[in-house]
């Protein structure tokens, strides 16, 4: 039996899911002023020579004088930068002139001097600070979030030194060296696909992969995305993406912080079996004037507002809508047949800050997001109307207790998708219904919490932090059966399934400094509704649940060796719980691999959690020039997963899901420049990822051996920053779908059409072809009057591969012998799979003011 590989080509595929991915993002970028000079230096001890870091040091024009801002073509009265490890420091950018430099550090004298620069030469300033010990007085300080996001204009002039100190800030706070944090830099200087996009820039991490060019979803370690539990102010957001996929459905703008943890994570965390993304919204800042951005890309348009009032208020919202059909209808030199699309989406974030006395505040913060299809797309999905999407919102309330802050926090997170069908649209030239039976999905998480830890200084962790809180989650589904594989099931069967679980959750961790060594141990106490553990389930008939357990318990402990300044070990456990999981796809679809839902399991005595022990080694060193590399190891096994029947053979007849484990290991080396006026990254992962289900051993589907990230970006000059980034990644496991289309009008995808008698082979025996994709970005600031423009051009897949990786189905002929048709000689076996982006050219624009 021969079999041949195809990638389709189809262009109502084409409009449906491109014209949703090319999409132009307003990016910014620290804008440098025209190449002048510099000025450089080491600040040291003048007794014992040895460098002096976190030294202040200022330059500014000589009185009456103005400097441009590095980064921004702004006008300032000067400009600061702090020193680093080795004691250095780099004004760049610097035009020619007389400037005063100035040279602060506490419990040392100050030093000031004067510093010519003449063009092109760099001024080389290196100063030695004598001894002088101050007696401070006690000063406390409320301890806030670190702020790894920062506003473009008028809170950091330097943004690869800000990345330098966070990186710093971020090794202070988390034992572990592959926690990771994003700055603004790092998200507007991604390479994504047009739209600024938090997930896409994590996607540049090591150990994170995905499945093509489409999807912003992470896979964390080999594992799907719905064991990443991304949080949203500590609540839950169930697939936060636009698009059946391409896009987050958050703004940056509204975000103070982002740290993804892919193994140990605070106990604070609960769910979250492969990772845990933490979104942290921002407080509206400013010196009381209404501050904003406004982005316009060829898929949406949003803005951000903020403003810092008087008595200690502030608020902040950012809003963001598509406009895809416009962009379908200017998309003439793709020649798609569908140039009207029916689709949109939304999505509004926003935060609320006050202070109520000297110690307390209260923070409301909240986010909606909707995606909304209200007609027919050709060929693709015909007489249906959904909507589907996020909505969260949570007060917390900061109140003294003694000498502890507390922080008292209520808040819901909801999901739900909502099909209804229009039979009335249907085209009558159609053998079959291209359209979604109706379907309700929802699910309800709601969570009433209180933490505890002593007061500290601002940027130090606390020493020891506790708390508890009580989850009540509900998944509700009514609608056609799930779908795993890249066929369309018998809709004629129907599922309905309603599960409600509470658990209330307890937790404490202490952190101990021993010299050098750092520990932070840490147990987390679970109590609730009984998890069955029963090894498979078949929803349409009885079942007796095993035993039953409503107390579960997930330690933690982490450690870290300080061996030098500039090098660390860490190694880490931890056991974390997740109660509700995505288990198969859902519609609507525009293609068996671009879904808007999922079907989610929820835990309960018909349904098993997932429990994930997570081990991890590393190190981190500081290199010269501001280079940070790294090097983990990590294994995890979970248990408790609902799984496919994995078994090969016909689709028809299954249970609904099994139940398997995943065993997964990997290594990730990694180095990144984060200071200089070129900044630049390089990062390998190894990883496998197994599962165990019905008896057999296979690789998971989100197994990616092997993945390759490089990037690189400079600034050029005149505002202009220049950037590329390059990956690679081995083929992804699937699992042949065969299945005899009964009609030559099927013939897009295989999908949407009555098939006979789909079945499978062995699970995931097969792999996609590797991915390769080139990409380039290129980025203009320039200060008009009082705002800041930014134009930004990006290149996506310059090599021009067509990296066909994801796999939508199988088909057959049938050759026959001597043209006898009762004599089969041999089926042929046609694999599909669906091409990635094309050299594509995308453009945008950002105003700041």
């Amino acid at each position: 039996m021969r079999k041949r590989a195809t990638t389709s080509t189809y262009p109502t595929m084409a409009a449906a899911v491109l014209a949703m991915a090319v999409a132009v993002g307003p990016a910014t970028a620290q804008t440098a002023s025209p190449a002048a000079g510099s000025v450089a230096g080491v600040v040291v001890d003048a007794a014992t020579g040895s460098p002096l870091s976190d030294a202040v040091v200022t330059l500014a024009p000589m009185p009456g004088g103005l400097m441009v801002v590095s980064g921004r073509g702004m006008y300032t009265a000067g400009r600061s930068s702090d020193t680093g490890p080795d004691g250095g420091y780099l004004f760049a950018d610097v035009t020619p002139g007389r400037y005063r430099l100035r040279i602060e550090r506490l419990g040392y004298r100050a030093a000031t001097m004067e510093v010519e620069v003449r063009r092109p030469v760099e001024a080389r300033v290196s100063v030695g600070l004598d001894l002088e010990p101050v007696a401070l007085e006690p000063v406390l300080v409320e301890q806030e979030s670190l702020p790894a996001f920062v506003r473009v204009t008028g809170e950091a002039s330097e943004p690869e030194a800000a990345r330098r100190v966070f990186e710093r800030e971020r090794q202070s706070v988390f034992l572990v060296g592959d926690a990771r944090a994003l700055t603004y830099a790092d998200v507007i200087e991604s390479v994504t696909l047009g739209e600024t996009d938090v997930f896409r820039a994590l996607q540049r991490f090591p150990g994170v992969a995905t499945r093509d060019d489409y999807t912003a979803e992470l896979w964390t370690r080999g594992a799907p995305w719905s064991q990443t539990r991304v949080t949203f102010d500590g609540l839950p957001l169930f697939n936060p993406v636009h698009a059946v996929g391409v896009f987050s459905g958050i703004t940056p703008d509204i975000l103070g912080a982002v740290f993804h943890h892919p193994g140990y994570r605070s106990v604070t965390s609960g769910e979250g079996a492969a990772g845990v993304v933490d979104l942290r919204s921002r407080p509206g800042g400013g010196d009381g004037g209404v501050r904003g951005s406004v982005d316009v890309s060829m898929a949406s348009a949003k803005v951000a507002l903020d403003q810092r009032l008087g008595d200690g208020a502030s608020w902040i919202v950012s809003a963001r809508r598509s406009y895809l059909g416009v962009l379908a209808g200017g998309l003439d030199w793709l020649e798609l047949e569908q140039a009207d699309l029916p689709y949109e989406f939304h999505d509004v974030a926003g935060r609320f800050d006050m202070r109520l006395g000297e110690r307390s505040a209260l923070e409301v913060s909240g986010l909606w997001e909707d995606d909304r299809l209200s007609g027919d797309i050709e060929g693709i999905l015909e007489g249906t109307t959904a909507n589907w999407g996020n909505a969260a919102a949570r007060v917390t309330l900061h109140s003294p207790l003694g000498r502890l802050a507390a922080r008292y926090t209520l808040g819901v997170s909801r999901y739900r998708s909502h099909i209804q069908e229009s039979g009335d649209s249907l085209s009558p030239s159609r053998p079959v219904p291209w359209s979604e039976p109706a379907a309700d999905n929802r699910v309800v998480h709601v969570r009433l919490a209180t933490e505890l830890e002593p007061r500290t200084d601002a940027g130090r962790p606390p020493s020891w932090t506790a708390g508890y809180e009580v989850v009540i989650q509900e998944a509700f589904y009514d609608g056609p059966e799930p779908r795993y594989h890249p066929v369309r099931p018998d809709t004629s069967e129907r599922v309905l399934r309603e599960d409600r679980l509470w658990n209330f959750g307890a937790w404490f961790e202490k952190r101990f400094e021993m010299g050098r060594l750092s520990v932070q141990p840490g147990i987390r106490v679970e109590y609730g509704s009984g998890i069955a553990d029963i090894e498979e389930i078949v929803l349409s008939r009885p079942t007796t649940p095993g035993p039953v357990s409503g107390l579960r318990v997930a330690p933690r402990v982490a450690a870290r060796l300080t061996v030098t300044p500039d090098l660390s070990l860490s190694a880490a456990f931890s056991r974390s719980w997740q109660y509700l999981q995505a288990i198969a796809l859902a519609g609507p679809s525009a293609h068996p691999a671009f879904h808007a839902s999922q079907f989610w399991l929820l835990a309960g005595d018909r349904a098993p959690a997932i429990r994930a022990d997570i081990v991890t080694v590393g190190a981190e060193q500081w290199l010269g020039d501001g280079w940070l590399a790294s090097l983990n190891g990590w294994a995890r096994r979970s248990t408790g997963l609902a799984l496919p029947d994995p078994r090969p053979g016909p689709l028809e007849g299954r249970a609904l899901f099994v139940v398997g484990s995943n065993d997964a290991r990997g290594v990730e080396a990694a180095a990144r420049r984060v200071s200089g006026r070129m900044t630049a990254s390089f990062s390998y992962s190894y990883g496998e990822s197994d599962i165990d289900a019905a008896g057999l051993t296979y690789a998971a589907q989100t197994d990616r051996r092997h993945r390759v990230d490089a990037t690189g970006a400079v600034r050029v000059g005149g505002g202009l920053r220049v950037g590329a980034a390059y990956t690679a990644m081995s083929g992804s496991p699937y699992t042949r779908v065969m299945a005899r289309l009964r009609s030559s009008d099927c013939e897009l995808f295989g999908f949407g059409c009555s098939q006979s008698a789909a079945s499978i082979e062995q699970p995931n025996s097969r792999r996609t072809q590797d991915y390769r994709s080139l990409d380039a970005i290129a980025m203009l600031t320039r200060p008009l009057g009082g705002i800041e423009a930014t134009v930004y051009v990006q290149i996506r897949n310059v090599l021009g591969r067509d990296n066909a990786v994801t796999y939508s189905g199988s088909n057959y002929e049938t050759v026959y012998a001597d043209r006898n048709p009762r004599s089969v000689d041999e089926l042929i076996w046609y694999d599909r799979f669906e091409a990635g982006l094309p050299r594509l050219p995308l453009v945008g624009a950002r105003i700041t003011f």
